[in-house]
């Protein structure tokens, strides 16, 4: 009798048990063998769904970027066959381009492209797999195509959806929500939902979103991706980059809207296209979506040969063949957060964003506040204008109000609230904006301190005096929560009966919350140890010290806690003293420097290949070394019974920061993180200073993980190979590749010898082991399974982030050993991409 009978003879619960431990692969194959196999796997393997498009190279000479061909054939299974969409619980839209970088790229995307996925075949088939998708409870749109977001966002949550289950996660990232999540629109060109609710939401996750209050200025510099044939290279996320094609500038996508060019009229009822050509030629319009139709058309022809007549009949009703038609009902309209809505009445018949994307935000949030348990905002881009304000525009006052209405808002059943904007300006808070006291919003340059209040109206001002403090009593119970560290509290003390109420919020956090985040606007290029003599910031230092005295000192719960952001060490270090009473599990804290120390030395003098000064800055400061020989291998300094917190500002010679940890929390710590490149321990020829430095972590007997930046120089006869690298780790873990070194019988020299010994990710994880293994604690490695260890490096011209995953443990003689590794892997590869999404907390 064959396995696959005697499977049909086993309970369901234990048939349900051994399937559940069957990876992806054993699924695929199980899936194809009989008839009943099928009943088991598919429903497995269309658990989760991902739309994702391709690059395509046509025989003609030319690239489609956005071949939407996978993510239609996966839409029109779901469209035509119910019982398989029946079975999708989470789906995932994005596309496969690398998405912007942060620092130099994401802030002045508007992720309006036009000609992604816009014809009216790819949209009706999503319509009808949402419709078959019944028990989707997770979506994800991660830098989706513009149209497509709409179609799913408006289809998942349109108000009159019968007999499905509501989506309660919905993760937004890199891309616009004003058309996609607008409440109540009253006609749409495609036929989607016209209303919308968002009630059943449980969690949301708003990462790397423009919501700002007004359109941004029209800027040159701006990219939009899309379907064309002007190319331009961008961050590839590897430490180096690729060419995609681009409208550019922006202003030639949205000036189609504009007078010049070409305007809207109605005409008998219908809209058309009226230019100063002659009304048969090709309009502006027409030529921004050349490519995109025409392309499509190809899709949908090589797609006809593979479907049956049921099929084809699903892709024909919605086909518009005329070129000109296709393109009125793609184009999304020129005005972006439109604000002016004479001007927006003026263009009302192709214009597809009908309020700020600001304003839809909060329209969300507000329509599931009934249910909603955990809310991110991630890097959220609400600034108006660009950095150096020096004055107050009624822009400016528009983004004092976009966060009053926000800390308006009720959710009665909250559990995470994270708010959190380290990383550019444009995601900044408005000055003087606290979470717990009261708010007097200001502008100028904050490095001069001169700070003049803006001059709200009486009314705003009397609502946005106290509104953190009324949004944070409204909710009471917090797990998690994340804000700026310079947020909290005002450079002036409280009045009495404020503080009352601010000790209230404080002392019930104290026991509620297990997760708290904190972080800083990055502005220089090398965290200082201290600022206690030198400032150009005394305000801002005073809110810091403020939060770590009167708040972190307070807690007495908390199990992990995150630092980020340009905070001198030495606050980063009275925050860990500061949370001595509490249980913490996890510390991770991130920043330009290493935050466990300088290991290269005052300004790299003490690297025997020293990096670009472009890579480190002009000043890196020095550690007093023979502190560190002192103090980091020999005992712990725990805190007594009767230890009274006060804050020690300064960095006088004392032990390195990892010894100060582990003598308030070596006994609980799990999980420790710590990334900052600059001053980093070296991998390949580590600095004597190293060994103290580290020396502490021998006392984490508890340790499962550790994450830590370590620098690996590149360099061979004086040039840099940071590229060589690159493409070896690449083409090490692609089963396909041919380009790897040549092993003759010969012994390998030079280079080659070079990338073997050191390079190659097997050495390489043999070196992080020889390396990182002594300093583990012996207890922690003689467990089943050893410690995590994760080591980070900064590898590339544009500062591609790769990491090589090992488990260190004991061998059998003793010695350390690796158990097993993965990569090097960036973090857009596709195993480190699904562990991320899977691994965020609180979503």
């Amino acid at each position: 009798m064959s396995t696959f009978q005697l499977l049909h003879r086993l309970p369901e619960e234990l048939l349900q048990e051994i399937l559940d431990r069957l990876d992806s692969d054993a699924f695929r194959n199980l899936n194809v063998s009989s008839r009943r196999c099928y009943e088991w796997a598919a429903p497995r393997l269309w658990r989760e769904v991902t739309l994702v498009d391709c690059r395509t190279a046509h025989n003609w000479g030319t690239s489609d970027e956005h071949d939407d061909g996978p993510l239609i054939r996966k839409l029109l299974v779901l469209a035509t066959k119910p019982w398989l969409a029946s079975h999708v619980q989470t789906l995932n839209h994005r596309c496969h381009l690398p998405p912007p970088a942060i620092f130099s790229e994401l802030p002045r995307s508007t992720f309006s492209s036009q000609t992604l996925s816009t014809d009216p075949r790819t949209i009706r088939l999503a319509q009808l797999a949402v419709q078959n998708m019944t028990k989707v409870t997770t979506l994800r749109i991660i830098f989706g195509h513009p149209t497509l977001n709409d179609a799913l966002l408006r289809c998942f949550f349109d108000k009159h959806r019968r007999k499905a289950t509501p989506v309660r996660r919905l993760w937004l990232e890199n891309c616009r929500i004003s058309a996609g999540c607008c409440l109540e629109i009253t006609d749409h060109p495609y036929g989607l939902p016209l209303e919308l609710d968002f009630a059943g939401l449980e969690s949301v996750r708003f990462r790397r979103l423009p919501l700002r209050p007004c359109s941004l200025p029209r800027d040159d510099a701006a990219v939009v991706y899309a379907r064309s044939y002007r190319t331009r290279d961008m961050q590839d996320g590897r430490g180096g980059l690729y060419s995609t094609t681009i409208n550019e500038p922006m202003v030639k996508e949205q000036a189609v809207g504009c007078e010049q060019t070409i305007w809207l009229a109605e005409a008998s009822g219908q809209r058309d296209v009226v230019t100063g050509e002659a009304h048969n030629a090709e309009s502006p319009l027409e030529r921004i979506y050349e490519c995109a139709n025409r392309w499509d058309d190809y899709i949908y022809d090589q797609l006809a040969a593979f479907t049956s007549a049921e099929e084809q009949r699903v892709l024909d009703e919605r086909h518009v063949p005329s070129h000109r038609q296709r393109s009125m009902l793609a184009y999304r309209g020129s005005l972006l957060d439109p604000l002016d809505m004479d001007l927006l009445r003026a263009w009302r018949l192709n214009q597809s964003e009908r309020s700020p994307s600001s304003q839809v935000a909060l329209n969300v949030l507000g329509n599931a506040s009934q249910t909603l348990t955990s809310l991110t905002l991630d890097w959220i881009f609400t600034r108006p204008s660009t950095p150096g304000l020096t004055g107050v525009t009624p822009n400016d006052r528009l983004w004092v109000d976009l966060y009053l209405q926000f800390l308006s808002l009720r959710f009665p059943h909250l559990r995470a609230f994270q708010l959190r904007n380290a990383v550019v300006p444009e995601a900044a808070l408005p000055p003087g904006l606290c979470l717990l006291d009261h708010s007097r919003i200001t502008y100028a340059l904050e490095e001069h301190d001169v700070m003049r209040e803006v001059d709200l109206e009486p009314e705003q001002r009397r609502k946005l005096d106290l509104a953190g403090l009324e949004f944070m009593e409204a909710h009471a119970q917090l797990q998690c929560l994340a804000w700026p560290m310079d947020a909290f509290f005002s450079n002036r003390q409280s009045p009495a009966h404020t503080a009352r109420r601010v000790d209230a919020v404080i002392a019930n956090l104290a026991r509620t919350l297990v997760d708290l985040r904190v972080d800083t606007l990055y502005t220089g290029v090398c965290d200082p140890q201290t600022e206690d003599v030198h400032c150009l910031t005394p305000g801002s230092r005073t809110r810091r010290r403020r939060f770590i005295q009167e708040f972190a000192s307070k807690l007495t719960k908390l199990e992990s806690i995150k630092i980020e952001g340009d905070i001198p060490r030495d606050e980063r270090r009275e925050v860990i003293r500061g949370l001595h009473a509490c249980p913490l599990k996890k510390i991770v804290i991130i920043g330009i420097m290493c935050p466990l120390g300088n290991t290269w030395g005052a300004d790299c003098s003490d690297m025997a290949v020293k990096p670009n000064p472009d890579e480190w800055g002009e000043v890196i400061e020095g550690e007093d070394k023979g502190a560190i020989w002192q103090y980091g291998p020999g005992p712990l300094n725990p805190p007594g019974a009767n230890f009274k917190f006060q804050p020690e500002y300064g960095w006088p010679a004392g032990p390195p920061m990892i010894h100060t940890i582990a003598s308030y929390h070596a006994n609980t710590v799990t999980e420790l993180k710590f990334c900052g490149y600059k001053g980093a321990p070296v991998l390949l020829t580590p600095t004597p200073v190293t060994t103290p430095m580290l020396s502490a972590l021998k006392h984490f007997h508890n340790l499962e993980s550790l994450i830590l930046s370590l620098w690996l120089t590149t360099t061979f006869e004086g040039e840099a190979r940071d590229e060589e690298v690159i493409a070896y780790w690449l083409n090490a873990r692609s089963p396909d590749s041919t380009a790897l070194v040549l092993v003759t019988d010969e012994e390998p020299e030079g280079w080659e010898k070079e990338l073997l010994t050191n390079y190659a990710p097997k050495a390489l994880a043999w070196r992080i082991t020889s390396f990182i293994g002594p300093f583990l604690s012996e207890r922690a490695k003689a467990r089943e399974g050893g410690v995590h260890v994760r080591a980070s490096f900064s590898v590339g011209d544009w500062g591609g982030m790769f990491d090589a995953d090992l488990r260190v443990g004991k061998g059998a003689m003793g010695s350390d050993v690796c158990l097993g590794f993965e990569g090097p892997r960036e973090e857009l590869e596709s195993g480190r991409r699904r562990s991320k999404l899977e691994g965020r907390r609180w979503f």
